[in-house]
């Protein structure tokens, strides 16, 4: 066996990474939803905004 033979054998193969790759933008994708979740549960927009509360298009 060579070396780089037996380099190619450790490295994943382009399957497993493109698996990896959809679970972990399926996990930002639900991360970004809970994050940017009203408090009201309810993303029409309608939950109450603090008085003084700057309006700079944050989400959280």
């Amino acid at each position: 066996m060579t070396q780089t033979s037996v380099a190619r054998e450790d490295l994943p193969s382009v399957e497993t990474l493109k698996e990896q790759v959809d679970e972990l933008r399926k996990l930002v994708h639900t991360l970004l939803n809970v994050i940017c979740e009203e408090p009201d549960g309810v993303h029409s927009g309608a939950a109450p905004v603090p008085a003084g509360a700057s309006k700079i298009g944050l989400c959280m």
